[in-house]
């Protein structure tokens, strides 16, 4: 009833200041912005329409506009949505609103329409159905038939607004059975098994046998041998062997093994489609609990192999297992530009140094060190010379570039705290800038305290360089406050922030991680029960900073403590658990120096988290004055 009699005093106002300027204090804007947002949500759009001409100044007006366009899109003409998208070309709404509107007029079977207002083909899938469809429907029919081609060939299911499309297709003959065939191999490879079963039973009358077999093989890998006989050796068995036979070969490494012999034989494969059997097998036998047989079968098939992927495991394989020869020999079989890599650099060098080649050794590690990031510090610390950090300065900020109105919604998207709408903005504004623009907007977001943008520039710009930028001293009293009496360092506690949410407070994760240090619900249950932290409820908490810096800095302090106050064990643990750590460290057997261990690790994702965590918190200890070593003297002393 508040809202109501505020809404109606208002009109009330309105009515009596009918022909006065507006010139008005921002607050004031923001408080009929929101009376705005409310009579919206009320449906009361009288009081919607006498407010909107009031805040034709203020900042966000653009989005008002856009909801009244939207809400009203079944009425509107092209000419009015490009003469929107043409005044608000940044505006984020705007890069789905032209798609949207292609819906529309396809909707209203608005077919010339359809294709005067979007003269090119849009982006996303259904859009892009209904255009092609627009090409038939206007007697452009090889346009349309190719794309319907382009569309279909996917392993991914497509939106039922294709449907008619693809029903024109196939009426005039156009799809056939080996474009279904051609779709089923692509769902295949993509684990798509509903759609390939439901693919197969589309096929026609004189393909059930090849359809009834595939549904077989997708739903059994197993059954990989019986269909490799009892189906003729073409293209697409072969392609549909070779991914069955992969998955096969995840489960069952040494049947598939055996299998290889029969399969090359029933589907005539030349020497690569059977290397690439090969190869599936190899992925698999890369621990140390295999037979000598199959140890000596694997090293004969990565030597033939031109994958750098799987090489470069074999090379980790040898790394693990101390085995200092067989790292000679497969870094050598690695190609000239993996190389080149700052890993096998790196690692390289190590091997010069311990035949006595110190100086060819050490040139490569000065050489290393000019590059930037863990294994250039790495290079620094095994020279025990201090690593040479360069830092970018940006030049001072254009006021011009900062008083746009891009800027101005940005704030006030921060101010209303949409801020997912207010990095979309951001995005949009630094992509179409100059470096030297990008690098002042990264600076200006910095001073804002808009730290996550300042980030983003960097990315976005690849300024590299950059790194009061790319790491700044973000929510720093927080984390004073949370570390007191803990014994993990700021400038990590701040790193491993830094890697998992890039400073975005809002950040969400797939699979449920929220907030600056990316915590889990139940990790954050846990947290809070086990210390006793107080005022926690429920999980929309973690997108608040201090609470997520509290229950974040406490759960990195019990692995941190678990793990004997260890960073590079500590940091897999935030990543990959405590469990899978301590699986590592057993298989490692203190056989391995610091280096070692970090490269070694199986995930690759978790490898590459340790990696950069290590070497953030170089950067952060550099900003807060501390040494900026990339190893504790424990840490690079202890083995693994």
């Amino acid at each position: 009833m508040a809202d109501k009699w505020q809404l109606w005093v208002v009109a009330a106002c309105l009515t009596a200041a009918t022909g006065s300027a507006w010139a008005d204090s921002l607050d004031e804007q923001r408080t009929r912005y929101l009376q705005i947002k409310q009579a919206w949500d009320s449906r009361q759009m009288d009081t919607v329409d006498q407010l909107m001409p009031t805040l034709r100044d203020y900042p966000l007006y653009p989005y008002l506009e856009y909801r009244q366009l939207a809400q009203n899109l079944d009425q509107e003409t092209g000419l009015a949505v490009s003469e929107f998208i043409k005044r608000y070309p940044t505006l984020p709404p705007v890069r789905s609103l032209s798609s949207r509107f292609v819906n529309e007029l396809a909707r209203r079977q608005d077919w010339r329409g359809l294709l005067v207002f979007s003269p090119e083909a849009p982006k996303p899938v259904a859009a892009r159905c209904n255009w092609y469809y627009a090409k038939w429907a206007t007697g452009q029919q090889q346009v349309a038939w190719d794309g319907a081609k382009s569309i279909w060939l996917t392993g991914s299911s497509l939106p039922a607004t294709c449907d008619k499309l693809f029903s024109a297709w196939q009426a005039a003959g156009q799809q056939n059975p080996i474009t279904t065939l051609e779709r089923i191999r692509l769902a295949m490879k993509a684990g798509n098994g509903n759609l390939v079963n439901f693919l197969a039973k589309q096929l026609p009358e004189d393909y059930q046998t090849i359809a009834n077999a595939v549904m077989d093989l997708q739903n059994n890998p197993g059954t990989v041998e019986n269909f490799a006989r009892n189906v003729g050796a073409t293209d697409f068995t072969r392609q549909a062997t070779a991914i069955a036979f992969a998955s096969l070969a995840r489960t069952d490494a040494e049947g598939a093994r055996q299998m290889i012999p029969s399969l090359v034989q029933l589907q005539k494969l030349d020497e690569q489609q059977t290397q690439e059997l090969k190869e599936s097998v190899a992925w698999r036998l890369m621990g140390n609990d295999i037979t000598s047989d199959q140890a000596r079968w694997r090293d004969d098939v990565v030597m033939r192999s031109d994958s750098t992927s799987l090489i470069e495991r074999r090379v980790r394989m040898s790394l693990g297992n101390n085995d200092r020869r067989g790292m000679n020999t497969w870094i050598a079989r690695l190609p000239v530009e993996a190389k080149a890599k700052d890993e096998w650099q790196y690692w390289q060098a190590d091997l010069l140094m311990e035949q006595g080649r110190r100086e060819e050794a050490e040139g490569i590690l000065r050489k290393l060190m000019q590059e930037r990031g863990f294994y250039p510090m790495v290079a620094a610390q095994k020279l025990g010379v201090d690593y040479p950090l360069q830092v970018d300065k940006a030049p001072a900020v254009d006021t011009t570039l900062t008083s746009g109105p891009e800027i101005a919604r940005v704030r006030e998207l921060m101010y209303w705290g949409m801020d997912n709408l207010a990095r979309s903005e951001w995005s949009y504004l630094v992509s179409s800038r100059t470096t030297s623009q990008q690098q002042m907007l990264a600076s200006y977001a910095r001073q804002q305290n808009w730290w996550d943008l300042s980030v983003q520039a960097t990315i976005t710009g690849k300024l590299w360089n950059s790194l009061q930028e790319r790491f700044p001293l973000a929510w720093q009293p927080q984390f004073e406050r949370n570390i007191s009496g803990k014994s993990i360092p700021m400038s990590y506690a701040m790193a491993i922030a830094r890697q998992e949410s890039a400073w975005n407070p809002k950040a969400r994760s797939p699979v449920g991680a929220s907030g600056l240090m990316q915590v889990m619900p139940a990790t954050a249950q846990h947290t809070v029960t086990k210390f006793g932290i107080p005022g926690y409820s429920n999980s929309s908490q973690l997108l608040d900073a201090e609470t997520n810096i509290q229950i974040g800095t406490q759960y990195l302090e019990s692995v941190y403590q678990q793990f004997g106050e260890n960073r590079i064990f500590a940091s897999a643990a935030y990543n990959a658990g405590p469990s899978r750590v301590r699986t590592w460290q057993g298989n490692s057997a203190g056989k391995l120096d610091a280096v070692a261990f970090v490269e070694t690790i199986p995930f690759s994702e978790t490898r590459g988290y340790v990696k950069n965590v290590l070497a953030y918190d170089a950067y952060y200890r550099h900003f807060l004055s501390q040494s900026d070593k990339l190893f504790s003297d424990s840490e690079w002393k202890q083995r693994y």
